[in-house]
């Protein structure tokens, strides 16, 4: 026997550690692996029925196309024919409001020539009017008219100028007992129509015409353009 081996047989064998065992939880079991699922046919079902015809298909989606197709030109013209339908419309309309315009230039023509014409008819029976009522008109009025014209004087009159007043034939009482100055000198004239008078001083004259007041009238309607000069 070796030196080794009796000192391993002396040697009293050390005490053995004390470990405490602590409770710890229940682990569970492993789970079982999954069970393998086979699929079995059921040979009594009725087969799948069968799926859709190809040429169908197709002939289904041209249909739906063409229709598309109708539908949107349909579409399309009916916009078109609207728009044509609003176009001549507003051509119609335009034309219309040509013709009226045009219908009332020429009426509104045709009116100023009536009333021109009118007017210058009017013009004239004013002339004739007054033609054939101013002698009359003159005549009666012809005292008036030389005191008018008289009193148009009175300043010459009270300078002292010495003033001769011409009257128509037959007015020349009447005429100072109008006037009723007697520093006015009143004589007959027979180249005077009734109802004119005319006055003369020395330098100077003054006359009250009744052609001269038909001119008046006739000019104050002419520079209306009632009257053709």
């Amino acid at each position: 026997m070796s030196i080794a081996w009796q000192r391993l047989r002396d040697t009293p064998p050390a005490p053995a550690a004390f470990e405490p065992i602590l409770p710890t939880a229940r682990q569970a079991p492993p789970a079982a692996p999954p069970a393998l699922a086979l699929a079995v046919p059921d040979f009594d079902a009725p087969p799948p029925p069968p799926g859709p015809d190809p040429a169908e298909a197709a002939e289904a989606a041209l249909l739906a196309r063409l229709e598309a197709a109708r539908d949107a030109g349909f579409a399309a013209g009916e916009a078109a024919a609207r728009e044509a339908a609003a176009a001549g419309l507003a051509a119609r309309e335009a034309a219309a409001l040509e013709r009226i315009a045009a219908a009332l230039a020429e009426a509104r023509r045709q009116a100023g020539e009536a009333l021109g014409e009118a007017t210058e008819a009017l013009a004239r029976l004013l002339l004739s009017a007054l033609d054939a009522a101013l002698p009359a008109a003159a005549a009666r009025l012809a005292p008036e008219a030389a005191a008018w014209l008289a009193a148009e004087l009175r300043p010459l009159l009270e300078e002292g100028v010495a003033v001769t007043l011409r009257v128509a034939p037959g007015e020349a009482a009447a005429a100072a007992a109008r006037i009723g100055d007697p520093a006015l000198a009143i004589i007959e004239d027979p180249a005077l129509p009734p109802g004119d008078a005319a006055a003369a001083w020395r330098g100077g004259g003054a006359a009250l015409s009744l052609a001269a007041r038909r001119q008046a009238v006739a000019a104050l309607l002419d520079a209306f353009d009632l009257v053709e000069r």
